[in-house]
């Protein structure tokens, strides 16, 4: 499926007098903007104006106009954040062809500079796929004691038969595990002394016995 019909799936918050733009064309100049090198969306901006006309209508601007700054800054404000993730997820996973990844780790992170007026940060919960170096989903998080819900609801939006899920000792959890199994998948995770009972338990398992069974 092609990322225009994947636009599609995602839902339009603007109101009806803010829709001069189809949302489709504007996020295809965003993506566009950055993968020319743009770095903001004040560049995006220009980088649109500096656009032929047959240019623009390749992007989905019919009328052949470009969007102001501000349409941009305040369209990509109001879309829902979680949508556009899952959205982007499917598509990079639809690039394999077979739908099969062989391998994601899951990590979470701090954004850098996203802390507000309180001092609090935003954290992001992500499924890098090694095969295709992308993301193939993502969540955001709760930060320090919340992870192991979030990450059973990144879980639950990715497409893992037969794929085979990593990350940190923080996700050796009966949930998880069994939620990755449900689905089709297999993992493999550290066991530290986080869970310091199931780390004796696999070492006697594993030790040579001092007499023949």
């Amino acid at each position: 499926m092609k990322l225009q019909e994947r636009w599609a799936m995602l839902p339009d918050p603007r109101g009806a007098q803010g829709k001069d733009y189809k949302l489709s064309a504007i996020l295809n100049l965003v993506v566009t903007g950055y993968l020319c090198g743009r770095q903001n969306l004040r560049a995006v901006f220009r980088f649109g104006r500096g656009l032929k006309r047959d240019q623009r209508r390749a992007l989905g601007f019919v009328r052949g106009d470009m969007p102001c700054h501000a349409t941009l800054t305040e369209t990509l404000r109001q879309i829902d954040g979680e949508a556009l993730a899952k959205v982007l997820g499917v598509a990079v996973t639809a690039t394999t062809g077979d739908g099969t990844l062989r391998h994601l780790a899951i990590d979470g992170k701090t954004l850098r500079a996203s802390k507000d007026g309180n001092g609090t940060a935003v954290h992001c919960l992500s499924a890098f796929c090694r095969e295709l170096q992308a993301v193939a989903g993502q969540a955001a998080s709760r930060g320090k004691g919340m992870e192991i819900p979030d990450a059973l609801k990144l879980l639950e939006t990715l497409e893992m038969k037969d794929a085979v899920i990593t990350g940190d000792a923080i996700f050796t959890q009966k949930a998880i595990t069994d939620k990755i199994v449900d689905k089709g998948g297999h993992y493999l995770f550290p066991v530290k002394d986080n869970q310091k009972t199931l780390r004796e338990d696999i070492e006697t398992a594993f030790r040579e016995p001092v007499f023949p069974l």
